[in-house]
This record gives structure tokens, C-alpha cells and sequence, in this order.
């Protein structure tokens, strides 16, 4: 038995006491359905130096015999580590009541019992759950050596407990493939790039090689895992998600905008919106059960299974998820629990809004927290696909817990059916927040976030899980927020632009609408905020093209400005849907839009649609798979056999590089040794990246097995961060990669490749000073004096020449999408000094004018400097008349001043050229398109933050005094 429990050990730990047990609920003897069933070994285990003193951690390994087998075929079933939270206790066997009635065997059984039976139970508490285990075991002395044994190592646990890591434990708990899968990995980690995981290293200077190994093992055996499993096929699943603040409202209109999917003027026939609006007497006055609950927290979760003959089309949602917020605005609603009135009325709006199609549909699940509700409604033919929903409420209003702020939440396992095999589940979680309120909160929005992250939790239905084979209860681990395979927040975030009001108004309001939404979407307080990590990071969000949802004034009247919006508050994009997938996980979003045709709260409804490709995962096969591969890579760290890799070739020669060109590379590896090897790239030193800024690697992490090789992709690509450091450099890319193997030896790849200079990513005063095209330098010192310079660049004084020259149509600069093969060509002239491509028709006129005007504004922002600098902007705003303004440019570097006015003056031009297509009072708004669209260019905030940000209309305004 000691051999057999030896050999699952490493060389780092020792078997100290292994004790033979049956395992049995507690206060009963071990059942008859089997001995090897109930058969433990309990093996007490120390890992430290020289397995003595106080360097020793211990753990509880409980071992079960495999059906069928000796004791001598083991496997893992957990381990505990001995530390404060580890306990036993011993007591004597209760004997079993002798029964006379019973028959011959099982009296027989009873009255043979031996007295010297004990029971040892085992108990371990964990933060939201505690696991106990009974055993009963005969071998006393073996018993007495254990409990010494454990009193001893939990002494040395309490003497040395903040030195105690318990990290080698990992390579056991993690050999059951159930546990390995028990729930999705946290998509914050599953996403974070593996090499950031890893201990830090440098060239001779390798890190934590065993801890890196074990971080690498678990991520390759969860993925290969994954891919042995799959079956190759996929399943689609469509959702649409909303959310809406009511403000206290009861529903009151038609709702089927929000609910269905946008279709073709020739695909609707399918939804029947109904036939008068839906009002709270509308309810019946006879609830059914399924109708309203009386269960504390308004939560309820319906489960009928329904054969339908009707079947929705195949664009129909299979599942729609809606938050409401501000259900309830009541005072008593904040100090105790309402009734479902709300609720149920809602639901039954929401079921009226999806029209005929109602009858497909049923609530799933819900939950209320005082005025926030999240309702789960799913096409009855999908019913029987969705499993362990689960639901959860955190509050984070008023003292930091009451429900007048806060979140509810629903998680769900969908399991599509599939031949011949028990797929593997996708958890989808939805949470449903609201958010502190005002401008000036934004760090109590970024707090409560990180809080309701933390306590939305989710414990499953049933209290305890069995193991068929132990004949042991306990409770099941609480899931967490992010251990999903998909997590949705349709949430009522409260963050508003960080612009004065009159300017956001005035830029929806203007001409262009919808059209400055992007460029007000720049000062969103949620964008900032995901820029800069402080919150929602990871996350993504499909583009914002509607107007913002709020906040709308409740009547027509005064108190509205002309697009209803209400004059005592900022518009602003509170209502977002945003979501955060794993890589495995296809989730492509195919719109996202408010829905202003609902106008009975302060705030639009919006609502997003998502197409998930599932991929269909054999769940068994995959357990089997990890615990193989487990195994397979057990112990790699100890292995007294050296890692090797071979390279195909040690050096990438990447040509000519030139700027927003891509240029790949491969690199081939194989493990050329006889134990699976970890690789991954390090830095030369330790300030110094693992590669260079215009190059990237992938994978920079790997493992092989023996035998096998990698392709490696090196990608050269010069944005215009790297371009604005490599135009001061010589043209040379000469570096060198180390790569290395993780207990083995690092391999250096030498790098080369010949920098093309460019004009862009530069600054004004060096282009005027080049005594020729850019790329004709042989240097990045070569330039003529400044006597000798011109007035402006030479390659932006050729882009204005032609837009002189060939435009006449304003609409020949925006009607068609730039083509980035024109766009390529023309920077290819630029440095190079040749003329800019011809167009042979008038139709190509259009294409190569939009291709030139975004060139020229890429220029023009990829500039080191802003043509006009930071330090001159709010001077610039202070302009109110066009001679304040054109006195300014005095203050300008001379450069800037010949780039201005040059720019301008076509400006100017193209705007009063006549719109053959537009009536005369179309031509105002052909000046402030090309106003809105340069000015933040040319006046480019400060991304220091050394300067504040100036207001967009300001900058605009600056540029109309000289254009318009």
C-alpha cells in the first residue's frame, strides 16, 4: 500500500503515514453496495527541506480504490493542506443495532462488529463551504502514529503560517478531471496573455523554472483537453439582451421595438405587434402560480416542458435576457420586499410585445432587488437545453448595501443535445447593475463595480453533490462572477461625457447628428475609464452609432430642447451592454441601438443581439483526456532527464520593413529531448522588452512533447509609435531573441531587417529641413540648414496640390470608403518622392479623393507634435472673431503656419465649391463636417495629460473663423 501511494509522489515530498479506511456517512457504518467502493487509503504527506524542522508543509491526501481493483490501484480523490483550517477528531465506532427480524448474514454481520472499530472524521472549512469526511478503520496503531502526525504538522503550520504557501500542492489537487472542469476558468485569467503569468526572467537569469512549468502544464492540459474532445461541430445560439430604467413606471406601450430583432421591410410578417397597449389593468385579477411568487426576493425560476407544434424562424432569439432598473422608487420599497405586482406586469408586457410569437416563449427565470429586475425569457423548444440556473443580488446604494443601487444577476448552463455523447456545457452569466448616479461619481461607479464583481455569487440549487462511489456529502463550491464562458452586463452604468452641456447638445444638434456621435463618444466616462484599467477592463462593447439614452424629458414642454432631451440634464450614453467571452467562445454582436419610438421613462430602452457558435466538446472525453494528459505531464519539473529544443534555423531576416506594412517571419522548434519541455521568450535584461516595439511573437509560451515541433509566427509591423522612434535611428533592425527552455538552455535567434524612413510619425521641423524625399536618407541625421529649409513639408504640400487640383465635388471626399491599397500607394509616393497615382475615369475620381483626404489626415495625426501645440489651446478657444484668430497664428512655430494656412486655404475652398446634389443651405454644413472632422487633428490633445482637454466645439469653432 506504501509503494502504491509512494508512486504518485515526487521527489519533493514524502510519505509520512499512509492508513487503510472505509469511508462512510457519518455516525453509520460503511454500506454493503461494495468494499471497493467504500475503500480509502488516508496518506499524510510533507514536501521541505530534508522533510524535517520547520521548513515542513504537510497535507491530507484521501485515496480511493478504483472499482474492480486491489488497493494497490489508486487515484487521488483530494488533498487538504494541514493548516488552520484542517481539523479531525476520533471517537469510537457505534455499534450497529442487531435487528432478530433481519436475515441470518446481516444479524450475523452486527453481532460480529469489532469493538475495536474507530471512526476518524476529517473536517475542512473554506470560505463558503465546509467538506467532512467519516472513516472507520481497525488499525489503531496506524491511527495513533496519524493523529501524531497531524497535530505535528498543523504545530509547524501555526508557527510558520504567513511563510506557508501550500503551491506544490497544485500538481495533486489538480488530478481529478472533474474538479479540473467542475466550472469555467475565470475569464479575467483565461484571458490574461499566459507569458504575463509567469515568474520574471531575464537572459542567465531564468525565474521560477518549476512554478512556470506548472503554470504552462495547467494551461496546455485545459486547452488540449478541449481540442481532443471536439467534435468538430457547432451549435448557434441567439440572444437578445435590453435594459431599461423605467423610472418607476409601469408598463404602458408597446414594446415589441425593443423586444424583436431588426428585420427587412419584406421579413416582418412574422411579428404581429399587439393589438392595444399593454397597461397594468391589463393584468388578470386571478394569478396562477407560475405567475407570481410569494418567495422572499421576488426570484423565481420556471422549468415546464411544453411540446409545441408552432415553431419560431430560425432569426428568432432562442433566449432573451432583460434588465430593468428602477422598478420600484417607493420608499417602503428600500426597506422591505414588494410584491410581484411590477414584475408580473412587466413580464406579461414583455410576452404581449413579442406578438403571435408569445406563445413560443416562457419565463425562465428571474430576479428583483427593490427596483432593479432581471427577467430571462426563452423559446419553449429551448427549454429543455438550459440547466442549473442559479441567481444572485448584491446591494451598493445607500450606506454601501441598500437596493436603491446595486445588481441582480442570473447564471445558466446551456447544454444542446447532440448524438451519441453528453456534451459539454457553456455557462452564461447576465448581470443587471445600476450604478451611482452624477457626473462627478465616477470612481464610486468604478468602486462598485470591483464590489458587486466580488459579491455576486452564485451557489447552485442543490446543497450537496454526491460522489456515487464515496458514499461521501458535501457541500458544492460557490461559482464566482467571472467563471463563466461568456459574462453580459446590460446595466444602467451612470457614466456620463466629460463635456459642459452646451457642447454636447450642440454637436447632436448640429447638421452632421448622429454623425459627431463618435467624436462625443471620445469624452464617454466609460471609455475613459476601460482606457485607463480602472474598471470594465476586458470587456468589449459593439460601436455606438445611436444617440444617447438619456435623460429625456417625461412631458413636451419647456423643459425639452429640440431632440427631447431634457435642458436640467446632460444627454449621456448611461444604458450600455457590454460582454466578456472565452477564447473558445464565438460571440459576434450584429446590433446595439436604443429604441426611441418608447417614450414613457426618462430613459430610451436599448438592446444588443449576439450570434454564439458553440462548439460542440464531448464532456467525458474531455475529462478522460485531462486526467491523461495530467498524467502525462506529472512531475516534468523533477524529471533528472534535461529539456531540449532544436531550432530549424536561427536567424529571421525580414527585407525591407516599411511603415503600416506587415512583414511575417517563422520560426520552427521541435523538441528534440525525452520529456515535454516548456518554452518562452525572454528579454536580454531587465528593463529591455522580450522583443523589439515594431515586432510580435506568437506564441511567446509554449510546451512541446517529445518529437514535436512548432511554427512560431514573427510579425514586423511599424505603427506609428514605433515609426516616430526608428525615423532617429539608423535604418537597421538588428536584434537578437533569446529563447528559453525552462530547465534547460536558451537558444539566441538573431533578427535582421533594413527600416524604410517615412514621413509620417515625424515632426514639422525635421520634414521642412530634409533635402530630399525621406527615403533617399542614408542617415537620420541627414538635413540641410535652416536657411535652407521650405516653408512645408514637400510630401503635405503634394497631397494639398492635388486635392486642388482634382476636386471640385465636396461629396468626391466623403461618398465612397477609402481604399487602403490606394492609401498604401500614396504613402509609397510620399517618401519616396514620386507622383501621387492617377485615376483613369470619373468614377475613380471619387476613390482616390477619399483615399487622399484620409492620408492626409493619418499624416497630420501621426505627427510627434499636433500642428497646433497643446500649450496654444486654450488660447486658441478664447478666439471669438476671425482677426483674434489669424492675430494667433503669430504665437505658432513657423512650420505650424505654413501648414495652416496651406490647409485652410483648401478648406476654405472646398467649401464653397457648389454641391451639385444638395440645395445652397447644404453648403454651411460642408464647412463644419470638414471643421469637425480636422480640428481634432490639427489641434491634438495633449496625451500627457500635461495640458487639459479642450472642448471639441471650441477646437471647431477655432478652425471655422479661418474656413468658413
Amino acid at each position: 500500500m506504501e509503494n502504491a501511494v509512494r508512486s504518485f509522489l515526487r521527489s519533493s515530498e514524502h510519505l509520512k503515514v499512509a492508513l487503510e479506511a472505509e469511508i462512510t456517512k457519518e455516525h453509520a457504518l460503511a454500506s454493503s453496495s461494495g468494499p471497493e467502493q467504500s475503500r480509502r487509503v488516508l496518506a499524510l504527506v510533507v514536501h521541505g527541506k530534508d522533510y524535517v524542522g520547520d521548513d515542513e508543509e504537510g497535507s491530507c491526501l484521501i485515496l480511493k480504490c478504483k472499482p474492480g481493483l486491489s488497493i494497490e490501484d489508486l487515484s487521488i480523490e483530494v488533498a487538504y493542506p494541514i493548516s488552520g483550517n484542517f481539523s479531525f477528531s476520533v471517537a469510537q465506532a457505534r455499534r450497529a443495532t442487531l435487528d432478530l427480524r433481519a436475515p441470518t448474514g446481516e444479524s450475523a454481520a452486527a453481532l460480529n462488529q469489532s469493538r475495536s472499530e474507530l471512526t476518524l472524521n476529517i473536517k475542512y472549512e473554506l470560505a463558503a463551504e465546509t467538506r467532512s469526511h467519516t472513516f472507520i478503520t481497525r488499525d489503531t496503531q496506524k491511527l495513533q502514529s496519524f493523529t501524531a502526525e497531524c497535530r505535528r504538522l498543523k504545530d509547524i503550520f501555526i508557527r510558520n503560517e504567513f511563510d506557508a504557501t501550500f503551491s506544490w500542492l497544485s500538481f495533486y489537487t489538480q488530478e481529478n478531471s472533474s474538479k479540473f472542469f467542475s466550472s469555467p476558468i475565470d475569464l479575467r485569467r483565461v484571458n490574461t496573455p499566459l507569458h504575463t503569468r509567469l515568474s520574471p526572467a531575464i537572459a542567465g537569469l531564468p525565474g521560477d523554472d518549476a512554478a512556470d512549468i506548472g503554470v504552462v502544464c495547467e494551461h496546455w492540459i485545459y486547452n488540449k483537453a478541449i481540442e481532443e474532445a471536439s467534435t468538430g461541430s457547432s451549435t448557434r445560439l441567439l440572444i437578445r439582451l435590453g435594459t431599461f430604467n423605467v423610472n418607476g413606471k409601469m408598463p404602458s406601450q408597446d414594446l415589441s421595438p425593443w423586444l424583436r430583432p431588426m428585420k427587412h421591410d419584406s421579413d416582418k410578417s412574422g411579428w404581429i405587434s399587439p393589438l392595444k397597449p399593454i397597461s397594468p389593468f391589463d393584468i388578470p385579477s386571478e394569478m396562477t402560480d407560475e405567475q407570481i411568487s410569494s418567495n422572499p426576493g421576488a426570484s423565481s425560476v420556471t422549468l415546464a416542458q411544453e411540446n409545441l407544434t408552432n415553431e419560431a424562424s430560425g432569426s428568432d432569439p432562442d433566449l432573451l435576457v432583460l434588465g430593468f432598473q428602477e422598478l420600484d422608487l417607493s420608499t417602503e420599497a428600500l426597506l422591505y420586499t414588494t410584491s410581484t405586482l411590477r414584475e408580473d406586469a412587466w413580464v406579461s408586457a414583455i410576452l404581449a410585445g413579442l406578438g403571435e410569437k408569445g406563445i413560443l416563449y416562457e419565463k425562465l427565470a428571474s430576479k428583483q432587488l427593490v427596483g432593479m429586475l432581471i427577467i430571462a425569457i426563452v423559446k419553449k423548444s429551448r427549454l429543455s437545453y438550459f440547466s442549473d440556473i442559479t441567481l444572485s443580488a448584491a446591494g451598493a446604494g445607500i450606506m454601501g448595501v441598500m437596493g436603491n443601487k446595486g445588481a441582480t444577476a442570473i447564471q445558466m448552463s446551456y447544454t444542446p443535445s447532440a448524438p451519441d455523447i453528453s456534451p459539454s456545457p457553456t455557462v452564461l452569466t447576465f448581470v443587471n447593475a445600476h450604478l451611482a448616479a452624477f457626473d462627478e461619481m465616477v470612481e464610486r461607479r468604478n468602486f462598485d463595480f470591483h464590489e458587486l464583481s466580488r459579491r455576486l455569487v452564485f451557489y447552485p440549487s442543490e446543497e450537496l453533490v454526491s460522489d456515487a462511489n464515496a458514499e461521501v456529502e458535501y457541500p458544492r463550491k460557490s461559482i464566482g462572477l467571472f467563471e463563466s464562458d461568456v459574462l453580459f452586463w446590460m446595466v444602467h452604468l451612470n457614466y456620463r461625457i466629460d463635456l459642459p452641456d452646451g457642447d454636447i447638445r450642440e454637436l447632436l444638434l448640429s447638421p452632421l447628428g448622429a454623425d459627431n456621435v463618435p467624436l462625443v463618444l471620445k469624452y464617454d466616462q466609460l471609455n475613459t475609464t476601460i482606457t485607463s484599467g480602472k474598471a470594465f477592463v476586458g470587456f468589449s462593447e459593439h460601436a455606438i452609432t445611436h444617440m444617447p439614452s438619456y435623460r429625456f424629458a417625461s412631458n413636451s414642454n419647456m423643459s425639452d430642447d429640440a431632440l427631447g432631451y431634457d435642458r436640467k440634464r446632460k444627454p449621456a450614453w448611461t444604458d450600455r451592454i457590454l460582454h466578456m467571452r472565452a477564447p473558445n467562445v464565438s460571440v459576434r454582436p450584429s446590433s446595439y441601438r436604443s429604441h426611441a419610438e418608447i417614450t414613457m421613462s426618462d430613459h430610451r430602452p436599448v438592446s444588443a443581439d449576439f450570434h454564439l457558435t458553440l462548439s460542440t466538446v464531448d464532456k467525458q472525453k474531455r475529462e478522460v483526456a485531462a486526467s491523461r494528459l495530467y498524467r502525462e505531464m506529472w512531475g516534468v519539473e523533477q524529471s533528472l532527464k534535461t529539456p531540449k529544443i532544436k531550432l530549424q534555423s536561427t536567424k529571421l531576416d525580414f527585407g525591407k520593413v516599411y511603415y503600416k506594412r506587415q512583414v511575417r517571419q517563422t520560426l520552427v522548434i521541435q523538441n528534440d529531448g525525452e520529456i515535454p519541455c516548456v518554452y518562452r521568450f525572454v528579454a536580454a535584461g531587465a528593463k529591455e522588452p522580450i522583443y523589439p516595439q515594431w515586432l510580435t511573437i506568437d506564441p511567446t509560451v509554449g510546451l512541446l512533447r517529445p518529437g514535436e515541433s512548432l511554427t512560431i509566427a514573427a510579425t514586423a509591423f511599424v505603427d506609428n509609435s514605433a515609426a516616430s522612434r526608428l525615423n532617429l535611428a539608423l535604418p537597421g533592425l538588428d536584434c537578437t531573441l533569446i529563447l528559453h527552455t525552462a530547465l534547460g538552455k536558451d537558444h539566441f535567434i538573431s533578427v535582421t531587417g533594413e527600416y524604410q524612413y517615412t514621413c509620417f510619425a515625424n515632426t514639422l521641423s525635421r520634414l521642412v529641413r530634409l533635402p530630399g524625399s525621406v527615403r533617399a536618407m542614408k542617415s537620420p541625421n541627414d538635413g540641410v540648414t535652416e536657411r535652407q529649409s521650405v516653408n512645408a513639408p514637400r510630401e503635405f504640400m503634394k497631397m494639398i496640390n492635388w486635392l486642388m487640383t482634382h476636386v471640385t465635388d465636396p461629396n468626391d471626399l466623403f461618398n465612397s470608403s477609402p481604399d487602403e491599397s490606394i492609401c498604401m500607394a500614396i504613402r509609397e509616393c510620399l517618401d519616396t518622392g514620386n507622383e501621387l497615382p492617377s485615376f483613369n475615369s470619373g468614377g475613380e475620381q471619387s476613390r482616390h479623393a477619399s483615399a487622399v483626404l484620409r492620408t492626409l489626415i493619418q499624416f497630420l495625426d501621426s505627427l510627434v507634435e499636433p500642428v497646433v501645440p497643446a500649450y496654444l489651446h486654450a488660447q486658441c478657444l478664447q478666439m471669438t472673431s476671425r482677426d483674434g484668430a489669424f492675430e494667433l497664428l503669430d504665437e505658432f512655430p513657423p512650420e505650424s503656419v505654413n501648414v495652416w494656412i496651406s490647409l485652410t486655404a483648401f478648406l476654405h475652398y472646398i467649401s464653397l465649391q457648389k454641391l451639385p446634389s444638395r440645395p445652397v443651405a447644404g453648403q454651411v454644413g460642408v464647412a463644419e463636417r470638414l471643421a469637425t472632422v480636422f480640428a481634432p487633428v490639427l489641434l491634438r490633445d495633449d496625451a500627457m495629460g500635461t495640458y487639459a482637454r479642450a472642448s471639441p466645439i471650441g477646437k471647431r469653432d477655432f478652425l471655422l473663423h479661418f474656413i468658413s
